[in-house]
């Protein structure tokens, strides 16, 4: 941590920036940039928290008051950051809190995060045990020393609500960096990138290695050094052999039974199976890539001379045909398959142009019949894949209960197949005939191997997931369904980590459900499948209240079943509003919660925290409470979310697996 003048110009530099942003061209802050700023919906409450900035009364907010108050926030003495959320909740400014105060405040909160109160924990109830913990005096009233007195007993709660608020005030800005303390574990950027393992990065590296090799050795054959022969052919013939090789590689990480298989034995801890679909990737760019410039090399070539034949013969010849459809089919499925198609309404359009692959595969071998050296093993075990996948999942399966979940999520429960066993946080491939006859759609398995009947959780995104979801609105429900699988996972891991951090964002969460029932099974003696965990630390991150409606009643059953603790649950509502705005709801909520009170989102014992999760805090004391073991975390959610999340684990020296969806 760096010295209080260094923390003191480097946030000073932030606020400014901060500052600069928010007051725009004039230079100074009015109510209604703040209320923006903040993102609150109260004017109400947006311009009480504009008077406590607005020390001078002038009507806005200058340079010099920003950053006074906002500094104190962030590096205030506990003493003043209570202060300013006690002005914030003293209405009418006599120095003191009354009922009809606390009350304003609480369903003010409550409405900037769209929470709706359970019936059993209204917002007056919250309020009178608030009044009951605070008012030592019993007058009716809350002064500062009283609400002073019952922080102390919540020493977290006012560090996270300034952290919060400062956020909210100050964002894209990081206000703690040098601030907190991060451990004994910082490293240099080689051990970040080696934190997960060296196996990635040795994979790319010999396959680099590869192509260069090929490369070199196609363009230093003695027939390609023959005089007179164009540079710029060799230079093709070089490309056209590294594209044979990447041809056949890029066939390998599709093998799913193959890798499934190699997941579970020793080989799956020394070959980075988890990373197959990233290599497939890195592949196909690179091979997209090498098809472009093999065809500008010839291209460049004729045009400088290469051959007197007319440019129509040259196009209509075996070689220049075939790689002339080659490179636009090719084309086509590398368009379709970018991020923003997979993730548009419009998934189909790289389902079905990703099929062209058989078309692919057989004009490379007759535009160049020497890629089945290079590819026949991969052809042939991808065709052996094929046929099993084609064999084992012919049969129906009836679906049991299709029911749409709030916030977008359709749960479908389907008969086991017979002889379908599958690891906890395994996926399978899914088609609907009702809804579309020849499509099939990856999902991860929600329920436990040991469970009779094998959910789904399907979020509504793309055309297929928006038919299927109006199927069962308009009460025309499908009733079979055909189950492709089980395929192998990251979180296959999960049961060899005797500490392990799970931690799922929205639907995210559902390979985790799987793991998490599987351990109420087991610890309800009703499974004999292995285990070596000890303590599990499970994080699951919703927007809204709602979503968490999804595995209610498995957390449920988590919480009367751990006898042992072993497992610790964390829930997070991402789109709640935390900060000193809504100081007197938490601490309503967490003097609830001491006394034995269910969660008033979603009805457990598990308090469910307000706003984005403090990673860098929450995983700090994760690995402090376990010295000397490897805690292993695996995330499943958001991209952006995975980042944050694996830049903090191979800080803590964690390890970090991630399962894409």
């Amino acid at each position: 941590m760096g010295s209080p003048s260094e923390i003191d110009s480097a946030l000073l530099k932030k606020l400014e920036r901060s500052f600069a942003r928010l007051a725009g061209a004039d230079a100074v802050i009015d109510p209604a940039e703040l209320q923006a700023a903040l993102g609150l919906k109260s004017e109400y409450l947006a311009k009480r928290i504009f008077s406590l900035f607005d020390t001078n009364g002038s009507g806005s907010i200058d340079r010099e008051e920003f950053l006074s108050a906002v500094k104190k926030l962030v590096l205030g003495s506990p003493e003043e950051k209570l202060l300013f959320a006690f002005r914030l909740m003293d209405h009418d400014g006599d120095g003191t809190l009354d009922r009809s105060e606390l009350l304003r405040m609480v369903t003010l909160s409550l409405a900037e995060s769209t929470v709706v109160a359970r019936d059993t924990q209204p917002p007056e109830q919250l309020v009178a045990a608030l009044l009951h913990a605070s008012d030592t005096n019993k007058d009716g009233r809350v002064s500062f020393d009283e609400l002073s007195a019952v922080m102390q007993k919540h020493p977290d709660l006012l560090w996270r609500m300034t952290r919060s608020e400062a956020t909210w005030i100050a964002p894209n800005e990081d206000l703690f960096e040098g601030v907190g303390v991060w451990g004994k574990s910082q490293r240099s950027g080689m051990g970040q990138m080696l934190a997960t393992g060296a196996a990635p990065v040795v994979i790319v590296v010999v396959w680099m290695i590869a192509n260069v090799a090929v490369f070199m050795s196609s363009i230093g054959k003695t027939e390609m050094l023959a005089p007179g022969t164009n540079p710029l052919i060799q230079v093709g013939r070089a490309l056209g052999a590294c594209l044979d090789l990447d041809g056949a590689l890029i066939l390998v990480p599709m093998m799913r039974r193959l890798l499934s298989r190699v997941r579970a034995t020793w080989l799956g801890r020394a070959i980075p199976v988890d990373h197959a679909i990233a290599f497939h990737k890195l592949v196909g760019h690179s091979l997209f890539a090498l098809a472009c410039a093999h065809v500008a090399a010839f291209v460049f070539a004729y045009a400088a001379g290469h051959t007197s034949l007319p440019l129509f013969h040259v196009l209509m010849s075996a070689r220049g045909a075939t790689g002339g459809v080659l490179l636009v089919v090719f084309a086509v499925m590398w368009l379709f398959s970018l991020g923003f198609v997979r993730r548009s309404a419009r998934f189909e359009l790289f389902y079905f142009t990703h099929l062209l692959y058989v078309v692919w595969l057989g004009l490379a071998i007759a535009h160049a019949p020497r890629f089945l050296f290079y590819a026949g093993v991969p052809i042939a075990g991808f065709v052996v894949e094929q046929i099993l996948r084609l064999v084992r999942r012919g049969k129906e399966s009836p679906i049991l209960l299709a029911e749409p979940l709030r916030s977008g999520v359709t749960q479908l429960r389907l008969q086991k197949p017979k002889g379908f066993d599958f690891s906890a946080g395994d996926y399978a491939f899914i088609k609907v005939p009702a809804v579309a006859k020849h499509e099939w759609h990856p999902f991860t398995i929600s329920s436990a191997p040991e469970a009779e009947e094998l959910s789904f959780h399907v979020r509504v995104l793309g055309n297929w997931t928006h038919a299927l979801r109006h199927h069962i609105d308009m009460g025309a429900p499908p009733d079979v369904a055909h189950v492709d699988g089980p395929y192998g996972s990251p979180s296959a891991h999960i049961f060899r980590s005797k500490v392990c951090v799970l931690i799922g964002a929205g639907i995210g969460v559902t390979p985790f459900a799987s793991v998490l029932e599987s351990i109420v099974l087991r610890g309800n003696g009703q499974s004999d499948r292995p285990s070596k965990l000890e303590k599990v630390h499970f994080f699951w991150l919703n927007k809204d209240q709602y979503s968490f409606e999804w595995f209610t009643s498995l957390l449920s059953d988590l919480e009367k079943t751990d006898q042992r603790g072993m497992l610790e649950v964390n829930l997070c509502m991402t789109g709640a509003r935390s900060g000193l705005t809504s100081l007197g709801l938490d601490l309503a909520r967490q003097v609830m919660h001491q006394k034995g009170r269910s969660d008033m989102i979603t009805g457990l014992r598990t308090k469910t925290h307000f706003g984005p999760p403090d990673f860098q805090t929450w995983l700090g004391r994760i690995a402090n409470a376990h010295p000397g073991e490897k805690v292993e975390v695996f995330f499943c959610g958001p991209p952006g979310l995975g980042k944050i999340v694996r830049a903090t684990a191979e800080k803590l020296r964690m390890g970090y697996r991630e399962e894409r969806f």
